[in-house]
């Protein structure tokens, strides 16, 4: 199966669940950009299977090479310029990771919002790729208090 055909793309958007983490490495290298003689994927077969409550992370190493309409406001809500993850997109991953439903233990909000603030804290801000730390945390997803107690300070 060619992963980057648009109907392949689609199917495997459709059997995603509706609130999950999407992380997208190195778009600029999948051929979705502004030349569209060369992309292997069209930018509408991808806008297409973007929908609304997933947390969509994007990579690239070339953002100049990417469509306009990919990376616009509302579409991608923040921009870091960094080549790697910072404190703060930890902080809202491991939130979201943390507060995923087949979580066995049951946080408040107030717990969460502590437990990833000490995990924001003990990760040195500007390390580890988002595929690393996403990769982590989703080793760890039914226990965020495990997350945050495996790092060595």
């Amino acid at each position: 199966m060619d992963l980057l055909e648009p109907e392949n793309l689609a199917l495997l958007f459709s059997k995603l669940p509706p609130h999950c983490i999407v992380l997208l490495e190195d778009v600029d290298a999948a051929g979705i950009g502004q030349d569209k003689s060369t992309s292997r994927v069209t930018l509408s077969g991808l806008l297409n299977v973007l929908n609304e409550g997933r947390v969509l992370v994007i990579t690239t190493n070339h953002i100049e090479h990417l469509d306009e309409a990919l990376i616009r406001p509302s579409r991608v809500d923040k921009k870091l310029a960094d080549k790697k993850i910072s404190t703060q997109l930890f902080h809202t991953v491991y939130k979201q990771t943390a507060d995923y439903k087949e979580s066995k233990y049951k946080f408040s909000n107030k717990a969460i919002e502590r437990l990833a603030n000490n995990f924001a804290s003990k990760v040195l801000d500007q390390i580890f790729s988002p595929a690393k730390v996403l990769s982590f945390l989703l080793e760890q997803k039914n226990s965020p208090f495990s997350v945050v107690t495996s790092i060595k300070n």
